[in-house]
């Protein structure tokens, strides 16, 4: 038996001197010694917590937490699997110190069955085992999403690995392999069917589809365009120097159909990768910062202290959108700042030499552009499958500024228009090879991958999994 005092040093222990005097069980009791033993001995007699310990000529209440040396490996039973039985070994090894055992015991039982078997109990029992095995769910947690899944497989197979002396694993790896050539880009491409195997239809974009296709090397998809008579034309589409389709017409009929034929006709024998939009335009992910001790922007609502403020208040507005039904604007209207001698409604740009105007418009700036310059950072080192949309708070000059800093770090950006008109900065995903995310989203079933791309698998069966 393990035994402490609250609130008394160990040095202390030598100097007790003890008369013999006992209250009944459960009560008060004077110990006799003058030393630690003698006081563990005598708590070893009776299971009371409470003492009056002589201290020089004044007796002095002492409160002592007893803690038996009990074995806890002796409450497993033999209905208790081996997770059950670690979750309550676990639970009752935290807390051996600090709650006695027979409140203890149950606790661990209770907290065992919720976690292994989702038991439910009393709300406030349930509460008080949570969270006491808090550290110790959250690590069963992760060894569960870590544990060896059981895969059941067929006696056959099973037989014939066992007689080829090949393993599961080692039979798995190879039907994996095998998957992968399936959908992988050969070369050097000799047929039709190779040639629409390295062929991925990318966004339902012939543009973007001839770019990943021209960036594995074995050729480009090309139109080629031949006067028959008098505004007729021929267009022919090719792969790889493989003729695919034809049309003829007036030229630009003629051109949008015989696009609008190869595109079907690769739908048909291709794979489709299709990256999905996550984000609206409206529901943009990175914020305005602007430095610290900045003006508040005009954009925002007005302050009690704002002349415009009080003025619209003694009109009798009480806050909130104008209009005798509150539809009208919330924000003030945003006037943004001039720089330049340009006239009022001149929309062509300055030319200005570079250096001394990249200088005037850092200082123009009111961004956090460290901030914004560790954002880019992160951007090149994490590589993000979604866009990062800004918000349309950001003025010309501040997407300017966001554009040069993206620049720098060769990231892809652009400024498009939300359905309300308003410009947004947007620094576009980093793209996967269209190969890849075939690997990634049919094979490996990668969570973040598939749920950015959509694969579509051909119609026509040329290649298969």
């Amino acid at each position: 038996m393990n035994v402490g005092m609250l609130g008394t040093s160990d040095e202390s222990w030598g100097s007790f001197v003890g008369a013999g005097l006992s209250v009944g069980a459960g009560g008060f009791r004077i110990v006799d010694g003058s030393s630690l033993r003698t006081l563990q001995a005598a708590a070893s007699e009776a299971d009371t917590n409470h003492y009056l310990v002589p201290f020089g000529s004044t007796v002095t209440y002492v409160c002592l937490w007893l803690v038996r040396s009990w074995d806890i490996d002796s409450y497993r039973t033999r209905f208790d699997t081996v997770s059950l039985w670690n979750l309550k070994k676990w639970f009752m090894e935290l807390h051996k110190e600090t709650i006695p055992e027979n409140e203890l015991v149950p606790l661990a039982q209770v907290f065992a069955s919720m976690e292994a078997y989702g038991c439910t109990y009393a709300p406030e029992l349930m509460d008080r085992a949570s969270q006491l095995g808090e550290p110790i769910a959250r690590v069963y947690c992760e060894l569960k999403q870590h544990k060896c899944a059981r895969t059941l497989v067929s006696a056959d197979a099973a037989v014939r690995a066992w007689l080829d002396g090949v393993t599961y694993a080692d039979e798995q790896e190879s039907i994996r392999q095998m998957q992968i050539a399936q959908i992988a880009p050969v070369f050097p491409a000799q047929t039709l069917a190779e040639i629409f195997q390295n062929i991925v239809v990318v966004n339902n974009s012939l543009k973007e589809t001839t770019e990943w296709f021209e960036r594995l090397g074995g050729g480009t998809i090309s139109i080629a365009i031949s006067p028959i008579s008098y505004g007729v034309f021929e267009v022919k589409a090719y792969a790889a120097n493989f003729f695919i389709n034809k049309a003829a017409g007036t030229y630009q009929k003629a051109y949008a159909q015989c696009v609008a034929d190869l595109l079907e006709i690769l739908k048909n024998y291709c794979y489709q990768v299709n990256y999905i939009q996550r984000f609206s335009y409206l529901q943009y992910n990175v914020e305005r910062l602007p430095k610290e001790g900045e003006m508040q922007p005009a954009g925002q609502c007005l302050q009690q202290n704002n002349i415009g403020y009080r003025m619209l208040q003694k009109l009798g507005w009480t806050g909130g959108p104008l209009g005798y039904k509150q539809t009208g604007i919330l924000n003030p209207i945003e006037v943004p700042a001039k720089h330049d001698r340009r006239g009022l409604g001149c929309t062509k740009a300055k030319k200005r030499k570079p250096g001394k105007a990249d200088h005037a418009d850092g200082d123009h700036c009111a961004l956090d552009l460290h901030f914004y310059h560790e954002l880019m950072l992160s951007i090149v080192a994490r590589k993000p499958y979604y866009d990062l949309i800004f918000s349309p708070e950001f003025t010309e000059n501040e997407r300017i500024v966001l554009t040069r800093l993206a620049a720098q770090w060769r990231l892809r950006c652009e400024t498009r228009l939300a359905v309300t008109g308003q410009a947004q900065f947007v620094i576009k995903r980093y793209p996967l090879p269209p190969h890849d995310v075939l690997v990634q989203v049919l094979i490996e079933k990668h969570p973040l991958v598939s749920k950015y791309y959509e694969v579509v698998p051909p119609k026509v069966g040329l290649i298969s999994l």
